[in-house]
């Protein structure tokens, strides 16, 4: 089970490196997705439970493991407009909106949990994709470099032009957390549990054009500067802490403290148009810390829950 297990982690560590959409995602898994932070009152699943609150991993005895693998999509738009004049004199102003064209995000989550029957406390290990956003907007076609092409009366995206005529051109982003977490759940009583878990991070973010960085290097027909494409890496840490309440019978309750999530700085390798190094920068961001509580009161025909989190960015 072990072996298995660990070869299921080795595949989908791959997966995760696709970005999500959103640096906070509301849920983990296909069944918390729908639930966000009540869980941290009512666990339906061990993802959830770990993600939320890990004193509510108590609840679960034996031996589960949770295998989910999700997909998400976006459509923003990017519009932007210059006024007349801005081009040269006599020039007409200038509007236009480009559509993203990032491929869908794979969200992946694993998570094993175990406890002996009757025993007081239940471990977890899980490997979430629990951040991530990116966006792909292609570079303006109809642009002042495209000669007799250019036709500044239609729909023509400025923030879009290539570098060369003082734009951004292609602007993209991927950026993806992944979080390693080992849960432990201890039951104080019938009633009420406690929760410890330390989280291990790794975060990737990939720029074009990086805006942490000035541009600093000349055109070669002589004008304007351009933005380097960049690359990087980071490693973090921090923990979540959290009590679970169950009355037995309608009345469940739970609090939980994810403090902030601290970043090593990302040291970005930078290239530029033509392919030439760029100096490198170095960029830090941090996961916010997340304060969550839940009221869910659940009978044998009936279940309803409440949830709140707040992030301090």
């Amino acid at each position: 089970m072990k072996k298995q297990f660990l070869t299921i982690i080795g595949i989908l560590i791959g997966l995760i490196s696709f970005a999500q959409s959103g640096h906070v995602m509301q849920g983990i898994g296909a069944v918390n997705m729908s639930m966000g932070g009540a869980a941290t009152a009512q666990p339906l699943d061990i993802n959830g439970a770990i993600q939320w609150n890990p004193a509510a991993l108590s609840v679960f005895d034996g031996k589960a493991v949770s295998l989910s693998v999700g997909a998400f999509f976006s459509s923003p738009e990017l519009t932007s407009s210059l006024p007349a004049g801005m081009m040269g004199a006599g020039s007409p102003a200038v509007s236009g909106t480009i559509e993203d064209e990032h491929a869908t995000s794979i969200m992946p989550a694993i998570a094993y949990v175990w406890s002996k029957p009757n025993s007081k406390h239940t471990f977890g290990v899980s490997v979430f994709g629990i951040s991530g956003f990116g966006v792909d907007f292609s570079e303006e076609i109809n642009n002042p470099l495209a000669g007799s092409g250019f036709n500044p009366t239609n729909d023509s995206s400025p923030i879009s032009y290539p570098q060369a005529a003082g734009g951004f051109g292609n602007i993209k982003s991927d950026y993806m957390l992944m979080q390693i977490s080992l849960t432990y759940a201890y039951k104080l009583s019938k009633k009420v549990s406690l929760g410890l878990q330390p989280n291990f991070n790794y975060a990737s973010l990939k720029l074009s054009p990086n805006p942490t960085t000035a541009p600093d290097m000349p055109v070669p027909q002589g004008t304007g500067k351009l933005y380097p494409t960049s690359e990087g890496t980071a490693m973090g840490y921090g923990a979540q802490v959290g009590i679970f309440y169950d009355s037995q019978s309608l009345l469940k309750l739970g609090l939980s403290y994810k403090t902030k999530q601290y970043f090593s700085e990302f040291t970005f390798e930078n290239t530029y148009l033509d392919g030439s190094s760029a100096p490198d920068n170095k960029f830090t961001m941090n996961y916010p810390s997340i304060l969550s509580f839940g009221i869910g009161l659940s009978g044998k025909k009936m279940g309803f829950c409440n949830g709140c989190s707040f992030c301090k960015l």
